[in-house]
């Protein structure tokens, strides 16, 4: 059988050189789409990357794409390559000439722009071109030999626009105006599909299909108290005091305003004193004012909220494991990767009950309207107090999260992309 030679945007694969919140859930679905697409012997993956310096450190530093190739295919990457390496020269051989680097610079230019003339009349070989979540290049769309597909993960900036920075609205804007009823898209949940075809009138219906995700790592329940603890201790966490955990970027979007408001309330009307709130993940800018205000609004409550910021990948498994409950009463998400990371720990979950997010969840735990704070506070409460009511939910989530797989994932993208190839 004749190999598809596929192009693979790994853009966003080259922030797995950075430990921040950059890591996001994109990040991890282009980066486990990409593995599947290795492990598959009938595809000749070639990567492309805006920045192909980083692109090259990712192939030197990390095993999994060792044996990878690059395609460059921009006359501007070559450039950006060309001004960094002049600059490394300049600190090895403390300044070069003027002379030298305008010579260098025109020998340059004329090489890379034979050679991009090169990369793209080798376009006639690649048959299929793949990006996890940027617009296909128009010079790429216009040859019709090639399938492009595209995954869609939101249309969260058609919708609000008020939560998305003016860079990422930019880019999201350069992808809304790619979409066309001639390439493919696959949608990472039914609510995504719906809204690109309600806001998107260029988007042919049979062309997008829904594909499941996963979880960015394989986590997994933690039982060892030990290793919880020595988690806790490094992200400032009492041992002393039960805690309640949410995971997202701190946006207006996730709804921690609501959140904290009825953890406050659960608590005080319980009387439990022996609890925190930890929040976990990177602030928007905008958003730490609006948080703090909220804040001291709430009273004095001073070590009852933890923000303990960026958590390393190998520490989530027991942050979500050693917590009484996880809370992500979200207004919008386009699949809703935290709430399947807490139920393959074993943490039981209360979220809303919108957009994806009953997609992920199911009737493996309580769904609430994330703007009814008597729903959240009883929600807490059951959740707490009735232990068996807990434990089902406990035991249902670990075995729905067995549904959701970057195997299956890989497999209905696979399929799809054979039966566009195939003509079927």
């Amino acid at each position: 059988m004749k190999k598809v030679n596929l192009l693979y945007d790994a853009t966003v694969v080259c922030n797995i050189l950075l430990r921040d919140s950059s890591r996001s859930g994109i990040f991890f679905v282009a980066y486990n789409v990409l593995l599947e697409f290795l492990k598959r012997p009938e595809y000749e993956v070639y990567l492309y990357a805006e920045d192909l310096i980083k692109l090259k450190e990712v192939i030197d530093t990390y095993p999994e794409f060792s044996n990878c190739k690059i395609y460059k295919f921009s006359r501007v990457q070559d450039w950006v390559s060309f001004f960094r390496n002049l600059k490394n020269q300049n600190k090895q051989q403390n300044g070069l000439s003027l002379l030298r680097g305008v010579y260098a610079l025109t020998a340059s230019i004329l090489k890379k722009f034979y050679m991009v003339l090169e990369a793209r009349a080798r376009l006639s070989e690649i048959d299929v071109y793949f990006t996890p979540m940027s617009a296909v290049p128009n010079f790429i769309s216009k040859k019709k030999h090639i399938k492009c597909f595209t995954i869609l993960h939101d249309a969260i900036p058609m919708i609000d626009d008020d939560s998305i920075n003016p860079r990422i609205h930019k880019w999201y804007e350069k992808l809304v105006r790619s979409i066309n009823d001639q390439s493919f898209y696959f949608a990472n949940s039914r609510y995504t599909k719906q809204d690109f075809l309600k806001y998107v009138p260029e988007m042919a219906e049979k062309n997008i299909s829904v594909v499941p995700l996963s979880t960015g790592k394989p986590y997994s329940n933690i039982a060892d108290f030990n290793e919880i603890n020595n988690v806790k201790q490094r992200y400032n966490i009492p041992l002393n005091k039960k805690y309640i955990f949410s995971l997202c970027s701190l946006n207006k979007r996730k709804n921690l305003i609501f959140a904290i408001r009825n953890f406050l309330e659960f608590t005080n009307r319980n009387q439990l004193n022996d609890f925190v709130f930890v929040l976990g993940g990177a602030f928007f800018d905008d958003f730490i004012p609006v948080l703090k205000k909220n804040l001291q609004d709430f009273g004095n409550v001073e070590g009852r909220i933890l923000h303990i910021g960026y958590v390393e990948d190998e520490d989530l498994s027991a942050l979500y494991s050693g917590a009484e409950m996880f809370l992500y009463p979200s207004l919008y998400e386009g699949f809703g990767m935290p709430v399947l990371e807490a139920m393959k720990c074993g943490v039981p979950v209360i979220c809303s009950n919108c957009t994806s997010i009953p997609e992920v969840i199911g009737d493996c735990g309580i769904q609430i309207d994330p703007h009814n704070d008597e729903e959240m506070v009883c929600a807490m409460e059951k959740m707490y107090f009735d232990r068996d009511f807990r434990a089902a939910c406990i035991a249902k989530g670990m075995e729905r999260a067995k549904l959701f797989s970057w195997d299956k994932c890989g497999e209905v993208i696979d399929n799809k992309i054979r039966s566009v190839i195939n003509g079927i």
